[in-house]
């Protein structure tokens, strides 16, 4: 691959790689084995006491070993250079502020999985040292084989004498790389939650950098693009562009220096680091690729797809929830009783909804579910407004019991201070499998961490049968967009019919437009985006949604995943079947989707605009469509410019028609779709003419 792996070769298995060289260290009494090699599958790590090395069989890290930790001094995507070169005056990679001499006192590789919460990857651990500032650093790489990128870690043990009186660390750098590489564009994005909050906001926030020297402190990720190649660096931290710095737990920025691009953000303070254990900063992908944009794009989603990858038996799901039909608390409360749940699961199952989840309204205090509506947690205007009504008077035998009679799923709402042994025991009793956790203020790296671990240990205790959907619709600090995921998915907002409240009212062009948008950076069917019975608008509700077909609803959502934010029981008797149709036939098709990678399409939707989404399987070359003509589009022909598409001609399917027809492709993979009526939907299966 490149110079050290050359030496050494690369005919390595996982049964003769384990050669350990015995280094003695005169600073240390007691020295720990330096691993020189290790492999799994494409993944290597080569070591020769001066240069360390990792690969993914794709892309290709090197780093040289020197006074105060590691510098990179190569980057390589196949056999393409990124003209890496040594920082200036033995910078290293990380920089803690003021850091002394480092001595690497441990450095090993392994096959690793993260408790079974990301994908197989080699593990490379290097550890070091530095005596006279009390503390040792865990420089951390994960190479997952095959993928276009690496992810590092810093994590940080505080050792007897450590000074944590600072306020900070300064600078608080977790990754460098200093890049010889004339970029010709340099773009940094972010996205932002509390959208429910800030309607008339882009969900996403992009921006050209531009000049020799800049910090872009609100970003999640910065692209770079030269001629013919780029690289992508994204945070893996809860940082959105709406954080107020009060809130904001190191994060840190996008530092450019000339040629210098640091990324900055420990999550930790001086004050988290003891000498009990490693505490984790904030990683760091770097994402590499050759070619142009849409190259840059798919090689990001590759990445994060293996970062959090998708198990089709747990993690491929429609879910209903009980909350989103009313609009005020009390109503929304008196939806989670018992005798509507039950109810519910007989609608979700005609429909052909995987999941029904019940939301606020079914707990005690201690979060246990409520015989009577009396003992329903902040539940006093339910009983104001509907009685002493029962809850769940036997507990969730009668829920569970129908659940598995008709082959549906059931999950449960709770905040985010719900005991872990009361969502254990709720798990335990009810067989719940999707967890909403509401209301995290995670403005600490501490209730950061707590609630993962409190993730962890209750899907560790499902045997990783049970997922999370996080709630980001606050601006409070909650999980992350590009962190969480190996937990379960990111519940992105509220949108209701029955309000007039703009901040939470659902208006089908906005949910697009954020679909739309989140689809530039992420693979959106880890994001749940929102259907709703476009039959119950409010009277004098600014919303245009009972304008828009039933299809054309369930269809903004169906390269996402689907989540029914309603009672469904209200859809009247033609609209279910509708609706039940377009699922069918999204259901046949759902388990490739998920192997493909979604793009956006068309024009930013504006309720004028053709617009939609690609899902595109660069292993076949196939995909699908769903294009949208808006309420206000006056044109029944649209031009799109697919990604990936090297053919004169493709064979599309209307999925919910059956209809086939040859499609013409111009250059550049230009298609022209028509739809007659506005607004209008298709979803289409397209293949490449063998």
């Amino acid at each position: 691959m490149f110079g050290i792996f050359d030496r050494f070769g690369v005919s390595w298995s996982l049964a003769n790689v384990a050669v350990l060289l015995a280094v003695a260290f005169t600073q240390s009494a007691c020295a720990q084995a330096i691993q020189s090699t290790g492999v799994f599958g494409q993944a290597k790590m080569v070591f020769d006491g001066k240069t360390l090395a990792v690969s993914t069989g794709e892309v290709a890290r090197e780093w040289a070993l020197i006074e105060r930790g590691l510098a990179t001094v190569e980057l390589r995507c196949g056999t393409t250079s990124f003209v890496a070169k040594p920082q200036a005056a033995g910078a290293c990679d990380w920089d803690l502020g003021g850091l002394g001499k480092a001595r690497l006192i441990s450095l090993k590789a392994k096959k690793d999985n993260d408790e079974r919460f990301t994908g197989d990857h080699l593990r490379v651990v290097a550890e070091f040292e530095y005596p006279d500032d009390k503390l040792r650093v865990r420089y951390v790489v994960w190479a997952y084989p095959g993928a276009p990128g690496l992810r590092t870690q810093l994590q940080l043990k505080a050792l007897p004498g450590f000074d944590g009186s600072r306020k900070v660390f300064t600078p608080q750098v977790v990754d460098a790389i200093e890049l010889a590489e004339p970029w010709t564009q340099r773009r940094a994005f972010g996205l932002m939650q509390g959208i429910k909050t800030s309607m008339d906001v882009s969900i996403l926030k992009e921006q050209t950098v531009t000049g020799k020297r800049a910090t872009i402190d609100w970003a999640n990720g910065l692209v770079l693009q030269g001629k013919g190649r780029g690289l992508t660096l994204v945070k893996e931290s809860n940082k959105h562009t709406a954080l107020k710095p009060k809130d904001d737990v190191a994060t840190g920025a996008f530092v450019i220096d000339g040629d210098r691009v640091s990324v900055t953000g420990a999550g930790l303070y001086p004050t988290d680091v003891n000498a009990d254990g490693y505490r984790t900063c904030w990683a760091t992908w770097l994402v590499l690729h050759r070619g142009g944009e849409q190259e840059g794009n798919l090689a990001l989603k590759r990445f994060d797809r293996a970062r959090y990858p998708i198990n089709p038996k747990r993690d491929v799901f429609i879910m209903a929830n009980t909350w989103g039909t009313e609009d005020k608390r009390p109503p929304c409360l008196h939806a989670a009783r018992e005798q509507n749940v039950l109810e519910e699961l007989e609608s979700v199952a005609y429909l052909g909804i995987d999941v029904l989840q019940i939301d606020d309204g079914w707990q005690k205090p201690n979060w246990m579910p409520a015989a009577r509506s009396g003992q329903v947690q902040h539940g006093r205007g339910a009983v104001d407004m509907f009685g002493d009504y029962p809850v769940y008077p036997e507990g969730w035998v009668n829920v569970r019991k129908k659940a598995e009679r008709l082959g549906v799923t059931l999950g449960l709402w709770a905040a985010w201070t719900a005991p872990t042994e009361a969502l254990k025991t709720n798990y335990d009793r009810g067989n719940f499998k999707h967890f909403k956790l509401d209301f995290a203020k995670l403005d600490t790296k501490s209730r950061y961490d707590g609630l993962v671990n409190k993730a962890r240990d209750l899907i560790k205790h499902s045997n990783h049968t049970a997922r999370v959907n996080w709630d980001v619709t606050e601006v409070p600090p909650r999980m992350g967009y590009f962190s969480g995921r190996e937990y379960g998915n990111i519940y992105l907002a509220n949108r209701k019919m029955r309000t007039v409240r703009h901040p939470v009212l659902y208006v089908p062009h906005k949910v697009l437009n954020d679909a739309w948008n989140l689809s530039r950076y992420v693979n959106l069917n880890q994001f749940q985006v929102t259907v709703q019975n476009v039959d119950h608008v409010l009277e004098g509700a600014p919303t245009d949604a009972g304008e828009h077909t039933h299809e054309y609803a369930v269809g903004i959502a169906l390269m996402s995943s689907p989540i029914f934010f309603q009672e469904t029981r209200h859809y009247e008797p033609a609209a279910r079947q509708r609706v039940r149709h377009v699922l069918s036939a999204y259901k046949k098709h759902r388990l490739a989707m998920y192997e493909g990678y979604v793009f956006p399409i068309g024009d930013e939707p504006d309720n004028a605009s053709w617009t939609g989404f690609q899902n595109h399987n660069p292993q076949t070359g196939n995909g699908y469509l769903t294009v949208f003509r808006e309420r206000l589009n006056e044109s029944a022909t649209g031009t799109f410019q697919l990604n990936f598409v090297r053919t004169n001609t493709l064979r599309v399917t209307d999925l919910l028609t059956g209809k086939t027809l040859s499609l013409p492709v111009g250059p550049g993979g230009q298609v022209e779709i028509t739809i007659p009526e506005a607004p209008g939907f298709r979803f289409l299966k397209y293949e490449t003419p063998s």
